[in-house]
């Protein structure tokens, strides 16, 4: 097929770089604007995101996806005391949306995205996406930029926004 796994080199002869736990968990193939991946049962989002970004050298873009996840964790941003609020739902829950985009904060690529999940009396929950561990599958479009984005604190809300 077309799927490589994180590691195999795309551009044609050299070393692939050493594979790690979260790597065995992705598959992925470059298409016209992007990537399309997909994360297997026990990945963790965030850092299987994250590392594919630093390996793939993404300057920026936007991420959507579908798939089914476990244990997430979503936040509603709070602007009267500038915090977020944390919830964590155990369980199984079908991916509706997950839009985002990527940036980078201090050097680091940061994944900022937003989610829906679905629970099997069909309602939903959403909000700021922390983490959350594929339950079946996660299958992500990832539309590249080629500047790189980058994010800066901003005083009035106290978050690091797109620095445009």
């Amino acid at each position: 097929g077309f799927s490589k796994a994180v590691g195999e080199d795309e551009e044609g002869p050299g070393e692939p770089e050493p594979a790690t736990a979260e790597d065995e968990r992705l598959r992925y193939r470059a298409v016209e604007g992007g990537y399309l991946l997909r994360l297997q049962r026990g990945a963790r989002v965030m850092e299987t995101l994250n590392s594919f970004i630093l390996r793939r050298q993404i300057a920026g873009g936007t991420v959507s996806a579908i798939g089914a996840l476990e244990d997430v964790d979503l936040g509603y941003f709070r602007l009267s005391d500038r915090q977020y609020l944390r919830q964590n739902f155990p369980g199984i829950y079908e991916l509706i949306s997950f839009m985002g985009n990527i940036s980078y904060v201090e050097g680091k690529p940061f994944v900022h995205a937003h989610a829906t999940l679905g629970d099997e009396q069909y309602r939903p929950v959403a909000g700021h996406f922390f983490d959350g561990t594929v339950a079946v599958t996660m299958e992500i479009f990832i539309r590249t930029f080629s500047e790189r984005v980058v994010r800066e604190a901003d005083d009035e809300t106290g978050l690091k926004l797109l620095a445009l």
